[in-house]
C-alpha cells in the first residue's frame, strides 16, 4: 500500500504547536497504542474539528499499522535532534526572543547558568527550574533589534514573571536546549569526553571552574571571559586541552 504522508522530515522541521504538543506528550503518562495515536495526529497536524482529517488518519492506522508507520517518522525515537526555539514567548507586557539556533549566541555566563538549571530540572523535575532556564533564555531586544543582555540579578524577576507559563511551552523550551546542548557537545568531544559505561544522566559541565582557570588569559579578566560567545570559549579550552590535559 502507498502511503503519502505529509509530516515533519526532523525535530526541527516541527512547527511551534507540534513541538508543545509532542513535549507535553512525552511528558505525560500516555503510552502504548494511545500514546501513538496522538503523536501521530501531532505529525500530521491534525486540529479536533478537522473531522475528515482524522477520519484518514484512522483509516491509515487501521489500514497500516503503528509499527509500519513509525519508518516513516523513525527520527522521533532516535536522538534528539532539535536545535530550534520557539522565537517568542509573551509575558504580560513583553515580548522575548529565544537565542538562535543550537544557542550559539549565548555567552559563557549565560550558558553556565542555563545547564545548571537544565540539570536541576533533569534531576529533579521540578517545573520552577524551567521558569528560570526561560527566564535565562528568552530576552526581550534592544532597540538594535538585539537581546538584551544577560543580568543574573533580574533572574529572580523574569522567572516570576514567566512563572504562568504553560507547561508545553516550558517542555519544550527544554528539550530545544537538549538537543542544542548535545550539538555543542558532539563539536568538542575533547572538553565533554563520552562518559565510560551507559548512563543517562547529563554530565555537569562545571563551566564556573573553566572561566576561573581560563581567566587572566586570552579572553582578558574574570567579567570578560565569562561575556565571551561560548562557542569561542570552548574552541580555545578544546585546543589547550589538545596540548596540555586540564586537571
Amino acid at each position: 500500500m502507498t502511503i503519502n504522508l505529509k509530516i515533519p522530515e526532523s525535530w526541527n522541521d516541527l512547527n511551534v504547536r507540534q513541538l508543545k504538543k509532542i513535549a507535553g506528550y512525552s511528558h505525560s503518562n500516555l503510552s502504548g497504542v494511545l500514546f501513538d495515536y496522538k503523536i501521530f495526529l501531532v505529525l500530521l497536524d491534525v486540529r479536533w474539528w478537522q473531522f475528515l482529517k482524522n477520519w484518514k488518519a484512522l483509516k491509515t492506522i487501521r489500514n497500516v499499522g503503528f509499527s509500519s508507520l513509525k519508518e516513516h517518522y523513525s527520527w522521533l525515537q532516535s536522538s534528539l535532534g532539535l536545535t530550534t526555539f520557539i522565537p517568542t514567548i509573551k509575558t504580560k507586557s513583553k515580548r522575548l526572543h529565544a537565542p538562535s539556533d543550537r544557542i550559539t549566541n549565548l555567552t559563557v555566563n549565560e550558558f553556565a547558568h542555563a545547564d545548571d538549571l537544565y540539570l536541576g530540572w533533569f534531576n529533579t523535575q521540578d517545573f520552577e527550574y524551567l521558569h528560570y532556564l526561560a527566564a535565562v533564555l528568552y530576552r526581550e531586544l534592544d532597540t538594535n533589534g538585539k537581546r538584551v543582555p544577560f543580568d543574573k540579578t533580574e533572574l529572580d524577576k523574569r522567572a516570576k514573571q514567566l512563572s504562568k507559563l504553560d507547561k508545553q511551552t516550558l517542555l519544550a523550551i527544554s528539550l530545544s536546549y537538549q538537543g542544542s546542548r548535545s550539538y555543542m557537545i558532539s563539536q568538542f568531544p575533547v572538553v565533554f569526553p563520552k562518559p565510560k559505561g551507559k548512563t543517562k544522566t547529563p554530565s555537569n559541565s562545571g563551566f564556573g571552574k573553566l572561566v576561573l582557570h581560563l581567566s587572566g588569559g586570552k579572553f582578558g579578566t574574570h567579567n570578560e571571559t565569562k561575556n565571551t560567545n561560548v562557542y569561542t570559549f570552548l574552541s580555545e579550552f578544546e585546543e589547550q586541552l589538545k596540548k596540555k590535559p586540564y586537571a
